[in-house]
């Protein structure tokens, strides 16, 4: 229990010490967006330092941009052109049922069966163009996920390298709480 304690009490010693030491190390380096963000996204800020930095990022930015305005724009014609066909023949074929000469109704149904049927037909390439957009949008948005990634891992492990904490302090403050944990062991000892 005491030795429970004791780690307990180190610990959290230990933690404020790194605290402090991070700070103060912090403060005495150059600013990057690394170092000044604390909960903002540091990839996305890395990818903006390198998209300030090389124009080819920043023309592919504006080509995606503008290819997905395109496709919304595209499928925004397509979804209302769909989605009134859709309303045309769910609305007749509740008015179908209104129709109380049952020879004349299955006269209408039949009609309005092989219009939709043909609509479908001539909707099915459209619909698989639809998915092939989406699936493709999809695809692009992978890879400039990936790229991000990519560019910016560089960066980061640089900052690793150059940013990596030396543990002399932490190694000092071990030893002094080695030293006090030591000392609490021989009071309580003593007693």
């Amino acid at each position: 229990m005491k030795n429970t304690f004791l780690l307990v009490v180190t610990c959290l010693f230990l933690a404020a010490c790194s605290s402090e030491i991070s700070k103060e190390k912090d403060a005495s380096l150059p600013n990057t967006s690394i170092q000044e963000t604390t909960t903002e996204n540091v990839l996305d800020l890395l990818y903006l330092e390198l998209k300030e930095q090389r124009p080819e990022l920043i023309a592919l930015e504006k080509q995606i941009e503008e290819v997905d305005q395109a496709k919304e724009k595209t499928l925004g014609d397509y979804k209302k052109y769909n989605s009134k066909n859709e309303q045309y023949y769910l609305t007749a074929n509740q008015h179908l049922s209104n129709i109380k000469d049952s020879l004349l109704r299955n006269s209408v149904e039949l009609l309005l069966n092989k219009s939709q049927y043909a609509y479908d037909q001539e909707n099915a390439a459209m619909s698989l163009a639809v998915a092939q957009l989406e699936n493709r949008s999809a695809n692009l948005h992978d890879h400039q996920e990936a790229l991000k990634i990519i560019l910016t891992m560089n960066l980061m492990e640089k900052y690793q390298k150059k940013q990596l904490p030396d543990d002399t302090e932490y190694q000092k403050i071990i030893d002094r709480y080695n030293q006090s944990i030591h000392a609490a062991d021989s009071l309580l000892q003593a007693k």
